[in-house]
């Protein structure tokens, strides 16, 4: 049972299997009081938020004689034909253009990965820089195993429910924890949740809103009650689709994030995102400063 007052829960994103609950909240509160400051224009306090925690379910089974992977070895490790063709589509989706046959740095860099895959990953390097690339894969690849893997979907939106409790007014997703709360509303009219504010979010792909049973073209917004807020950085690779065409009723604002595009603790600190909690949470603007 979490502790009583939390009135914001966080739904953290993906590569977060190390880490725990405990790692996490005190980095998203700070973030988010830098919002909340930026959006009341004085200073205040911690904000009373707590963080549904499922990255364990993602760590790879084993004894502790497996080979150990980096971050980017992981993410590139074992993609499936399935997952590429979900790459590629995705890529149209966004409309990212794959590097012409004969340009010199089309394979450049990922070449222990399949072929496809190298020229898949490229063009997303090209389009958002850095390894903009494996981040997307990794990213997809865990949206993936959670709509695909019924134990995964329902462990994760068991954790959020137990954070939730009644008690919250506002839920928070970022990344993947944005699918992961949008399935839990959908799932659970009635939650008590009045504001959903999703921060650099991927629902805007096809297989996503299919995987969460809403395969029209118009998706229906969470249930009666709930105001979805959705916070994107356009050059985020995760979030360069933006959820309008695809979810009425919802509102969208842009943030530049600049070098780190997809980091959470950059959307929490965004006004926009501390405006957003304020439209649930009010009396936050005038929370006492903490020593």
């Amino acid at each position: 049972m979490r502790p009583s007052g939390n009135n914001i829960v966080g739904v953290h994103g993906i590569a977060k299997q190390q880490l725990g609950r405990h790692q996490l909240r005190e980095p998203w509160r700070r973030a988010l009081a830098d919002g909340l400051e930026r959006a009341a224009g004085r200073p205040l306090g911690l904000p009373p938020l707590d963080i549904a925690y499922y990255g364990d379910l993602f760590l790879p089974s084993g004894n502790g004689q497996m080979k150990a992977f980096d971050q980017a070895e992981w993410i590139l490790s074992d993609v499936t034909s399935d997952e590429l063709d979900m790459l590629t589509a995705s890529l149209a989706e966004m409309a990212i253009p794959m590097p012409p046959s004969d340009d010199p740095e089309r394979l450049k860099g990922y070449t222990r990965s399949p072929l496809p895959l190298q020229v898949a990953l490229r063009a997303m390097d090209r389009r958002f820089g850095g390894t903009a690339g494996s981040l997307c894969l990794g990213e997809l690849r865990q949206v993936r195993r959670y709509l695909r893997e019924p134990e995964i979907g329902a462990i994760a939106r068991h954790r959020v429910g137990e954070m939730v409790d009644g008690r919250c007014r506002v839920l928070i997703g970022h990344s993947l924890g944005s699918v992961v709360a949008l399935d839990y509303l959908l799932r659970h009219p009635g939650s008590g949740v009045e504001v959903l504010i999703t921060l650099g979010s991927p629902l805007g792909l096809s297989f996503i809103r299919h995987g969460l049973g809403q395969a029209d073209a118009a998706a229906p917004a969470p249930p009666d009650g709930v105001t979805w807020i959705n916070v994107r950085d356009p050059r985020d690779p995760v979030a360069c689709t933006s959820l309008l065409a695809h979810w009425p009723g919802i509102a969208e604002l842009a943030v530049d994030n600049q070098t780190d595009a997809h980091a959470v603790e950059r959307y929490l600190g965004k006004r926009e995102t501390g405006e957003a909690v304020l439209t649930a949470l009010p009396q936050l603007a005038t929370l006492g400063m903490t020593p």
